[in-house]
């Protein structure tokens, strides 16, 4: 028996839609592009994939920027084996995971013959007998011809497998069809290059980064890093790169650059035993497929080698920093508006002091930044341990309703599922709801 999986939606937009996931995966995001398309700002537009591995469902967060939470328990970059009845929150988005058994074979159809010897035009009748007429004859003829055709296809010998059908039999084999691969990132112009390189062997992972401007600088970065591959590794390498989409894309991609004298490209060769790859794009947007393996291939990468920050360029890395500085301001000025600002301000400021480890020598507001953030971490420390009393107090004191306002609070005030202090305010605010 094999399991067929459905995820059904229990909230959001979509609620009340149910959507299979078959071999090929199911997207949620923001893009039109994805299997489950949801117009939600909570949304990145590659937010989470579903797809089904050795006869289980696995959900995959793909770096979103709020995040996917199982049962919740919010993920990390890591496959999360999925069981029936498992709840998945994304954004606004609720889905409740439904499985069911089925037959790995099916029962083979019944084909019925019909002969027409039931209908009044091929029958002719004379009192007292029946004539069999000419059409019914011939009918009989096909029926034997048919009868006989269909022995004689399950005597033959079976037809030999298509190529394109051997090759998907041979992707779904297992982590050993992946012989080797080798992708790489560029973005250069003028005044400097950026280019990021990951390639397997069949043994080892090596990453390569170089990121310098034209003359060199003191900011210039090359950094070059192998690693053996685990068998457990080596799998997910190659899911990343057996989807079925992904091996039907064109060979290249070409388009006109929008600034003069720069190339952004993406390449990617994958070695199977059953076929190989070859795709490229130069300065155009790559198709949705090649998109979502490269971010995969990225995350997989920044988790093995423990470089979070390894495939942006020293400029990007900056930029990011400052944007996520200007949005933990936003809601650090805003800190008194809704209780869980303050956190939201602490994790884009951690985000943006993040997004610098790597940069050196490290930009003249680093040290601002740094102090910012251990002033809002400070407050909010202080805020919680204020409300935690008020909750207590309501608890002892077995105000009820009381307890269940203050514990909301606190739940808000840390919406970090993951964050111990959020875990014991939900799991006393469960208690208290069934509490009358």
């Amino acid at each position: 028996m094999s399991a067929k999986f459905e995820l059904l939606v229990t909230g959001g937009p979509l609620k009340g839609s149910r959507f299979p996931v078959d071999a090929k995966g199911v997207r949620l995001g923001r893009s039109s592009s994805c299997e489950i398309a949801v117009q939600d700002p909570l949304l990145s537009r590659n937010h989470c994939l579903f797809e089904v591995r050795d006869g289980a469902l696995w959900v995959t967060d793909l770096v979103s920027a709020n995040g996917t939470v199982v049962n919740d328990e919010q993920l990390d970059a890591a496959p999360y084996r999925l069981s029936s009845g498992d709840q998945v929150q994304a954004g606004d988005t609720r889905l409740r995971v439904l499985a069911d058994d089925e037959p790995t074979e099916a029962a083979p159809a019944v084909t019925k013959i019909d002969l027409g010897l039931g209908k009044p035009e091929l029958r002719q009748e004379t009192a007292g007998e029946k004539k069999a007429s000419p059409a019914r004859y011939v009918l009989w003829g096909v029926a034997a011809a048919s009868i006989c055709a269909s022995v004689a296809l399950f005597l033959a010998p079976p037809a030999p497998v298509s190529e394109e059908t051997a090759a998907v039999n041979a992707r779904a084999a297992g982590p050993d069809d992946l012989i080797s691969f080798s992708f790489e990132k560029v973005d250069a112009n003028a005044e400097s290059i950026y280019r990021y390189a990951l390639s397997y062997d069949g043994k080892s992972l090596t990453v390569q980064i170089d990121d310098a401007k034209d003359g060199g600088t003191e900011r210039d970065r090359h950094v070059a890093k192998s690693m053996e591959v685990a068998s457990a590794a080596k799998k997910r390498l190659s899911d990343i790169l057996g989807t079925a989409g992904l091996h039907r894309l064109a060979r290249e991609y070409v388009g006109v650059p929008l600034v003069p004298n720069t190339l952004q490209s993406v390449s990617l060769h994958v070695v199977r035993s059953s076929r190989v790859l070859d795709v490229s794009v130069e300065n155009k947007e790559p198709p949705e497929e090649l998109r979502a393996a490269v971010e995969q291939l990225e995350t997989f990468a920044k988790n093995e080698f423990g470089i979070w920050a390894m495939q942006y360029s020293v400029d990007k890395l900056i930029e990011m920093s400052a944007e996520a500085r200007r949005a933990g301001d936003a809601k650090w000025d805003e800190r008194d508006v809704q209780y869980g600002n303050i956190a939201a301000a602490l994790k884009k400021y951690t985000e943006a002091k993040v997004f610098l480890d790597t940069v050196e020598p490290k930009p003249a507001d680093y040290a601002s930044l740094e102090a910012r953030r251990r002033e809002v971490e400070a407050e909010l420390e202080r805020r919680f341990t204020e409300q935690r009393f008020r909750a207590d107090r309501a608890i002892k004191m077995e105000d009820w309703e009381g307890a269940r306002r203050e514990l909301r609070v606190l739940c808000e005030m840390i919406p970090d599922q993951k964050d111990k202090r959020h875990r014991n305010a939900a799991s006393q605010l469960r208690d208290i709801e069934v509490r009358k």
